[in-house]
């Protein structure tokens, strides 16, 4: 994408003192997720881009691991077990005798908002050297570059308290924790290009 040299691409998306004000109010706000504090392997890279007058984030995750029952809607989930960390297999154990219990996998992901389609298109080519499925989410009121890593798993686990995972679960232990390893050593390569 290229951003031709003319008055129009100039402007600014949004004035400076709007976005800096934006940034610091929003920084010092209290962390509102449901897990209720940052993930502690994420905070460098988080220090890092907030560091730069371009952008800020807005949301994140590290990656994890978590076995939940519901919808699959995020108000109609509960999570049984969550780690943002390493599992063992005794993470796969669960007493729920009801309905299906499912283990998931997730990426890390980053919302990141940018001072302009510029600084955006700048992170995004970063970016994508290590997350493929990386995108400038919204463009409205503000742009929020959303960086998404590309590891996930998802499958049923338990049915009313019946085991439906027939294989190995020191073998499925391993899966995951290569997986959560290769994120935190792709996020500390895209914290060193940023």
């Amino acid at each position: 994408m290229n951003f031709p040299n003319n008055e129009k691409n100039k402007k600014e998306f949004f004035p400076s003192s709007y976005f800096r004000n934006d940034k610091k109010t929003f920084l010092a706000k209290m962390d509102k997720s449901k897990k209720g504090d940052i993930d502690t392997k994420i905070i460098s890279l988080l220090e890092t881009i907030n560091a730069l007058s371009d952008y800020y984030t807005t949301s994140s995750c590290s990656g994890r691991a978590y076995l939940w029952k519901g919808t699959g809607k995020k108000s109609e989930t509960q999570w049984l077990r969550v780690s943002h960390d390493l599992i063992d297999e005794k993470f796969f154990g669960c007493d729920e005798n009801n309905g299906v219990v499912w283990l998931r996998l997730e990426a890390v992901i980053l919302h990141i908002a940018c001072k302009d389609l510029k600084a955006a298109h700048t992170l995004l080519e970063k970016a994508r050297k290590f997350y493929k499925k990386s995108c400038i989410l919204s463009a409205s009121s503000k742009i929020i570059v959303e960086i998404r890593g590309s590891e996930f798993i998802e499958m049923p686990l338990y049915k009313d308290g019946g085991l439906l995972f027939s294989g190995d679960f020191n073998w499925l232990k391993e899966i995951i924790n290569q997986k959560l390893e290769k994120m935190w050593e792709d996020m500390e390569k895209f914290k060193k290009t940023v």
